[in-house]
């Protein structure tokens, strides 16, 4: 069934039929918008007129020694930091 397939995906528990029920029809719902006839519609990629408001890359090179300067622990040239682990859910 597609709902499984999706669900396992998306590393969803479906256990629930109702919770089965409503996401076929959102996926029916989908194939219906699939049928719709879109040939005379203009594509847009954007739809504000919007400017790019980014600034061109500048290339800022410092030496490694001035770099560790600013840092608040380092060790041997490299950054120190404190060793982070997370437990698996």
């Amino acid at each position: 069934m597609e709902v499984r397939k999706i669900a396992k995906l998306a590393y969803l528990i479906v256990e629930e039929k109702e919770f089965e029920k409503e996401f076929s029809a959102i996926l029916g719902y989908v194939d219906k918008l699939k049928e719709l006839d879109v040939s005379r519609v203009e594509e847009t990629a954007n739809l504000s007129s919007s400017k790019n408001v980014f600034r061109e890359d500048v290339e800022e090179r410092k030496e490694t020694k001035d770099i560790l300067k600013l840092m608040p622990e380092t060790k041997n040239n490299y950054l120190e930091v404190k060793e982070v682990f997370f437990e698996n859910e």
